[in-house]
C-alpha cells in the first residue's frame, strides 16, 4: 500500500512484517490522524488501527505470545469486503497457514500454534474469532450479535478447516468433526 504525501493526510506508514501476518512478503499500511481521531471519538475503528494495535501487543508482550503460541490472522484479508470481492483469496490464505501447521506437526515441531486470533470487520462492526485448530472450535466474541447479519468469515473458516483435516491435520476425533464448531460469546 502506498502512503499519500505527509502534508496532505498527516499519515504515518507502518511496516507489516510478513512473519506476523503469515505472508510471503513484507507489506505496509498507514494510519492517519483522522483514523486516530475517529477511534478516540468512538466513531470508527479501521483495519489499519487494528493492525497497529496488534503490532504494539506483539512488541510489548512478545514473550507471552511465544509461550502461549498465539498467532494473528490478517484482518485486512479476513474482512467481509475482501471475502465478498474474492472469496478464494482468504480461503487460500488460511489454507496456506493451516498447511504450515500440518508441516510443523509432521516434523515434530513443538511450537504449534494453539490459538489463531482473527479480527473480523463486517458492516462497521468488529468480531474476534479465536480458532483452536486442533480441537476444531472457533470462539466468536461479538458485542452486538445479529442473526440477520450474514457471516461471510464463517464459511471461509469452515472450508479452510475442512481442508486442514483432509490434508492430515491433527484433530482429537476426526470422525466426529465434520466442521469446526462455533461457540458464540456475547461481550
Amino acid at each position: 500500500m502506498t502512503s499519500a504525501p505527509d502534508d496532505i493526510y498527516d499519515n504515518t506508514t507502518i511496516p507489516l512484517a510478513a512473519s506476523v501476518w503469515h505472508s510471503d512478503f513484507d507489506q505496509e499500511t498507514y494510519i492517519t490522524a483522522s483514523d486516530i481521531g475517529e477511534f478516540l471519538r468512538g466513531a470508527c475503528l479501521n483495519i489499519s488501527a487494528i493492525q497497529v494495535y496488534i503490532l504494539c501487543l506483539l512488541h510489548d508482550h512478545a514473550k507471552s505470545f511465544e509461550m502461549s503460541r498465539i498467532s494473528f490472522i490478517c484482518p485486512e484479508i479476513m474482512s467481509s469486503t475482501r471475502i465478498k470481492a474474492d472469496p478464494g483469496a482468504p480461503t487460500m490464505y488460511l489454507k496456506n497457514i493451516f498447511q504450515a501447521e500440518i508441516e510443523k506437526e509432521k516434523m515434530g515441531n513443538p511450537n504449534l500454534t494453539n490459538w489463531f486470533l482473527i479480527p473480523y470487520n463486517q458492516e462497521n462492526h468488529w468480531n474476534l474469532y479465536v480458532m483452536d485448530l486442533r480441537r476444531g472450535y472457533v470462539y466468536i466474541f461479538d458485542s452486538a450479535r445479529d442473526p440477520r447479519r450474514t457471516d461471510y468469515a464463517w464459511g471461509i473458516l469452515s472450508l479452510a478447516y475442512q481442508v486442514y483435516k483432509c490434508n492430515g491435520g491433527h484433530c482429537p476425533n476426526k470422525t466426529s468433526f465434520k466442521s469446526c464448531k462455533p461457540i458464540h460469546i456475547e461481550v
